[in-house]
């Protein structure tokens, strides 16, 4: 049985199949014992002998013209198929003597009770039927036959004390079979959510296995299938990553011959080549800042970048942070403006924090306006520490404020080429904080502008 459909379908009809065989073994004692239901049958014959008792001995002491009239009882009329209570009287052929019509249950016990001469009783369904015969002053034989029509409350059929066990153990073994089924088809399904969820939060190592693995229906297939999938995004990733170091590592030996080289030529070169050597120079200082760049985003995926976490005063270093981006943000006529308290400290590596806020701090210089400022909050709460930079650029679409901390992400390439960037700060900042198991998050300001938060846990 390898099919998960064939094993729910198999144990949802065995289930019913335990509740109806049950229900067989049991239905004897619905019918042996029912004291509710026996109560309600002797108080109908009760009612019935007693009213066809008392109208024979009316009509045997003053015939039929005698006989009193009251409640339940009745000479005539219709009253429907089944009267709830009436009492006729018919003769010995079963014909009523004030000619109305008779139910014909009454007709057959009248002549029955006639022709025997003994009082006759019968019951069908809640129909309690006694037929008494009589003779009158006249020397007629009469039949005085009291019916009582009244069904049984649903408490007399249903016995509630005697179905109480009944009904208990039905709910324990379905329920039983129930909760067995449902933890056998939601365990599994927890651990693939589980490891579904690590997966996505980036633990590419995430496996399910365990016995889910080993299950040999829809399940065990689609945990095997998980796993496979999760080692082939492992593999990708871990290549891809390895080919980013190997090739930045790769480009720092021809990059510092290029840089001698240059300054060999700057020596030799005369004036007129001093501006094209300088312009090399500055490509090849910002060559090198890319390939720091990439060398430290792949330390950060790798977790190679992890070191002794110490006491850092954060307002101090963003303080510092913020001071550098004011000096280069003051050449474009922008400011960084910076509001902290004092005696804010995480536990952390501090040049890594301090990447990290370089990082999202030059992204918000290179985008505000020139003529406004940028704006770093430190702020603190019960369990950890906010620090908001905002800028006040045109901010960013809103289905793409997730993916600007993803390596090599433009928002809009031709503003992102034209300043310089290419899409690693804040992927960088966003590795480092999470490093410190903290959280990054961008947003538009509702006044205009991005900004971007960081959240660090609280020393």
């Amino acid at each position: 049985m390898r099919s998960l459909f064939v094993r729910i379908f198999l144990w949802l009809w065995l289930a019913m199949a335990v509740v109806a065989a049950l229900l067989v073994i049991t239905s004897p004692f619905f019918t042996k014992s029912r004291p509710a239901l026996e109560s309600w049958h002797e108080s109908a014959e009760t009612w019935a002998s007693g009213r066809a008792e008392a109208a024979a001995r009316q009509i045997a002491e003053g015939g039929v013209d005698g006989l009193r009239m009251g409640r339940g009882q009745g000479r005539g009329g219709p009253g429907g198929p089944h009267p709830p209570a009436r009492v006729f009287v018919l003769d010995e052929d079963g014909v009523d003597l004030h000619g109305a019509p008779v139910p014909p249950e009454v007709v057959d016990v009248a002549r029955q009770a006639a022709s025997t001469k003994v009082e006759q009783t019968h019951r069908e369904g809640a129909f309690y039927l006694v037929a008494r015969p009589v003779v009158d002053p006249d020397g007629r034989l009469l039949v005085v036959v009291a019916a009582h029509h009244s069904p049984p409350r649903l408490v007399n059929l249903l016995e509630p004390k005697a179905l109480a066990w009944r009904l208990a153990v039905l709910v324990v073994v379905v329920g039983g079979l129930s909760f067995w089924l449902a933890r056998y088809l939601s365990s599994p399904m927890g651990a693939l959510r589980r490891a579904t969820r690590r997966l996505s939060e980036g633990d590419l190592s995430t496996r399910v296995g365990g016995r889910v693995v080993r299950r040999r229906d829809e399940i065990g297939q689609l945990a095997r299938d998980f796993d496979a999938m999760a080692e082939r995004i492992e593999a990708l990733v871990g290549s891809q990553r390895r080919l980013l170091g190997d090739v930045s590592h790769e480009l720092r030996s021809p990059l510092a011959r290029l840089v001698v080289a240059l300054e060999l030529a700057r020596a030799r070169a005369g004036d007129a080549a001093g501006e094209l050597l300088d312009r090399i120079g500055q490509e090849a200082d910002r060559l090198d800042r890319l390939i720091g760049q990439l060398l430290l985003l792949e330390r950060l995926e790798s977790g190679g970048a992890e070191g002794e976490a110490t006491p850092v005063d954060l307002g101090r270093l963003l303080s510092e942070v913020a001071d550098d981006a004011a000096f280069e943000a003051a050449a474009e006529g922008r400011e960084v403006r910076f509001d902290a308290p004092e005696g804010v400290v995480v536990d952390g590596r501090a040049e890594l924090l301090r990447s990290a806020f370089e990082n999202v701090l030059r992204n918000a210089v290179r985008h505000t306006p020139s003529g406004t400022a940028v704006e770093v909050e430190l702020g603190i709460s019960d369990d950890e520490v906010e620090v908001a930079v905002r800028d006040h650029g045109p901010g960013i679409a809103e289905d793409e404020l997730d993916r600007v901390f993803e390596p090599f992400y433009r928002v809009q390439e031709a503003r992102e080429r034209a300043t310089g960037g290419v899409g690693l700060g804040l992927a960088i900042a966003a590795r480092a904080v999470r490093a410190h198991g903290g959280a990054v998050s961008a947003a538009n300001h509702p006044e205009g502008g991005l900004v971007v938060t960081v959240r660090l846990p609280k020393r």
